[in-house]
């Protein structure tokens, strides 16, 4: 005699309700618990999406010392007084500290620097806090963004020797000695460094906002 496959309606109808829970979990568990894990991946994405933050300032420091309480409340200052109430919900600044080392065994100043040249490949880094001579290397190949283009303003009151100039055109401010601008200035305790934008920074919205921001906060 032919065996009929019972349909599932079929095998549950003689059940009590225990029963019934009981066999649908002992035969579909392992399709009951994907199919929960998926709800919880598809819900965790989409709260993910929902709730990032799109990064609107990415800057670079590059030393050997630095103030860590003094960086962290160089960024608070600018969620506060840079951003508007609006951008505060759904931007991120970040300050990002890469140590400056000649040690060829530290591994971790290797893995920063790469992870500095990609975001810097991409467009990806707004503003450089570095020493003058990562700033005279980028300057000589012409790799830097012209503040007064940037930013729209022609001049800036800063005194001559805080301020240098595109080698292409020495009416050009393409870094300044970050001891001009109060906010900058005790980030990285008496070291020398110079802020620049790299030439091929994409925000540049943003990067004009801030310059004209550390222009007002002279």
């Amino acid at each position: 005699m032919k065996n009929v496959k019972k349909t599932l309606k079929e095998i549950l109808s003689d059940m009590s309700t225990s029963e019934k829970a009981k066999y649908i979990w002992e035969y579909y568990k392992l399709f009951i618990i994907g199919g929960i894990v998926l709800v919880i991946l598809v819900a965790s994405m989409v709260h993910s999406i929902a709730t990032k933050k799109e990064v609107v300032l990415n800057v670079v420091i590059m030393a050997g010392i630095y103030d860590p309480e003094y960086k962290d409340k160089f960024q608070e200052t600018l969620y506060q007084d840079f951003l508007t109430d609006e951008e505060r919900d759904k931007s991120n600044i970040v300050i990002q500290t890469l140590k400056s080392s000649s040690d060829a065994l530290d591994m971790q100043v290797g893995v920063d620097m790469q992870k500095m040249a990609a975001e810097l490949s991409a467009g990806y880094i707004d503003f450089f806090i570095v020493d003058k001579d990562f700033y005279d290397n980028m300057n000589d190949q012409n790799q830097l963004m012209s503040f007064q283009k940037t930013s729209g303003i022609t001049e800036w009151p800063i005194q001559e020797e805080q301020l240098y100039f595109s080698k292409e055109n020495k009416e050009e401010i393409t870094g300044i000695n970050i001891s001009a601008f109060p906010i900058l200035k005790g980030i990285v305790p008496n070291e020398e460094k110079v802020i620049c934008v790299p030439a091929n920074a994409k925000n540049t919205e943003y990067i004009s906002r801030f310059l004209q921001y550390l222009n007002k906060n002279i």
